[in-house]
């Protein structure tokens, strides 16, 4: 009997993702992406109700009719091992018992993997060269520009940075961020799908219990500063290293900001600003700083601090 059970939701999970790509194949593969959200966390429950290896069993299932049904299309075959293998990944991190922070880090691993090999390697080989699409990355930024009124090849002209070579920069560290907040999608879609059913619970994690590193806020900014020194030196390598290093404490301390935001309006003004606040942003870019300093103030203490003391007032 449980054999007949295990066997009938196999098939049920095979003919429901089928189902999901021949949808997909008839409307023109608008709906690519969500089925490969959706392919990680049909292993994730399969796998965690039976076997790792009844789970691998499934993956070949889905590997098979993800080729024949998708018609070979080519976001298929760069993306559906992916999520193979991070269904596969993160199925056996919960057979070993890993807490749900070691789960996010497998999705995000996974993914950002594979959209790296996707970016640098699969579509070169199928005619979308880096080049392309940076030029194109280019264009649009300048478009984008011209609507808030801003030139941003002359900002970054004026701060002494290469406009074309920090785009670059932008492009591969946007293609990292894209995976990882995929493989964050691939976590919560887990948990609450897990937990949901009945499977298994992982168990809840607020995101005011998630306590920032001090000592990571002041690295992000000594790295956030390395911009105002990039124009001194010539050597290339050292150029592109500053840049990067500068671009990733941006995006530490916009993080930390953006929680600053989202818990200051939990709390203190009980409603969710979060998404106003990063809309505000692209009609008035200087808020992107505000919140770099918010973030800065955040990790280091002081806005933590003082959000602390408004949860004991209310308690």
């Amino acid at each position: 009997m449980n054999q007949t059970k295990k066997l009938t939701q196999g098939a049920m999970m095979l003919a429901i993702v089928g189902a999901l790509i021949l949808i997909d194949r008839m409307t023109a593969y608008w709906f690519t992406e969500i089925i490969v959200l959706i392919m990680p966390v049909v292993i994730i429950m399969y796998t965690t109700m039976h076997t790792f290896k009844d789970g691998l069993m499934l993956c070949v299932g889905l590997l098979i009719i993800s080729f024949l049904l998708g018609n070979f299309q080519f976001t298929y075959l760069i993306y559906v091992p992916v999520g193979v293998l991070t269904g596969l990944s993160y199925s056996y991190g919960i057979k070993r018992g890993m807490d749900k922070r070691r789960l996010l880090m497998i999705a995000i691993i996974t993914y950002v993997f594979g959209e790296l090999l996707a970016t640098f390697v699969i579509y070169p080989l199928l005619g979308f060269p880096v080049a392309q699409m940076l030029e194109e990355f280019k264009v649009a930024m300048t478009q984008a520009g011209g609507i808030t009124g801003m030139d941003y090849s002359q900002i970054f002209s004026l701060a002494g940075l290469d406009f074309g070579k920090v785009l670059s920069i932008v492009y591969v560290i946007s293609t990292v961020l894209m995976g990882a907040m995929e493989g964050v999608l691939i976590h919560l879609l887990s948990v609450f799908v897990l937990k949901r059913f009945k499977i298994k619970d992982l168990g809840t994690m607020n995101l005011f219990d998630m306590k920032p590193s001090p000592s990571l806020a002041y690295a992000a900014l000594i790295m956030a500063s390395l911009s105002f020194f990039v124009g001194r030196f010539s050597n290339e390598t050292l150029y592109y290293i500053m840049v990067t290093l500068s671009i990733i404490g941006v995006i530490i301390l916009l993080y930390y900001g953006y929680i600053f935001v989202i818990l200051y309006g939990v709390i203190v003004l009980r409603r969710n600003i979060g998404g106003l606040v990063v809309l505000a942003c692209f009609f008035v870019p200087g808020l992107f700083f505000a919140l770099v300093i918010m973030g800065f103030l955040y990790g280091a203490g002081p806005l933590r601090n003082f959000l602390e003391s408004r949860v004991m007032i209310q308690k």
